[in-house]
């Protein structure tokens, strides 16, 4: 979803701009909760106050909402039928492959200079090698960036 929110509020409507959208991608993956939904709330809330961020909120949860519990009830239904097996299966990459687009689409922004670089390293690296919290690496980064006037 973070790829479609991006090319949706960024690129289509341009309610918001690529440093504001990241600002709330960071603040909204260091606090618990789905991640869309937060970012969502952002949005909204860049746009319009608090009643955008309940609008978008409820506007990004209940066409979700009906779609997953329809889905799962097939899924359920149909879990051991080779074909849901392999559709799901073929799902996997795409999803890390949006994942990595939207990182990959928004890092030229994000990476600016080497301290940015080394903190993006830093961070890559305690979440691949270390059971760090991600909350916490976002913290930290926070930190870090105060601490170096970024």
């Amino acid at each position: 979803m973070v790829p479609v929110m991006k090319a949706e509020v960024i690129e289509r409507q341009k309610w918001i701009g690529t440093e504001d959208f990241m600002d709330s991608l960071a603040i909204a993956n260091a606090l618990p909760g789905p991640l869309v939904t937060k970012l969502s709330a952002a949005v909204g809330y860049y746009k319009v106050g608090w009643f955008g961020a309940m609008t978008a909120m409820a506007g990004i949860i209940l066409p979700s909402a009906v779609a997953m519990l329809l889905l799962m009830g097939f899924v359920t239904l149909m879990k051991d039928n080779p074909m849901t097996a392999s559709m799901l299966k073929g799902l996997r990459p795409v999803v890390v492959a949006m994942l990595a687009y939207a990182a990959w689409d928004m890092a030229p922004n994000a990476l600016k200079g080497y301290k940015t670089v080394a903190i993006g390293i830093a961070a890559l690296a305690l979440m691949i090698f270390t059971p760090v919290h991600p909350a916490l690496i976002v913290v930290a980064g926070a930190l870090v960036g105060l601490a170096l006037k970024l």
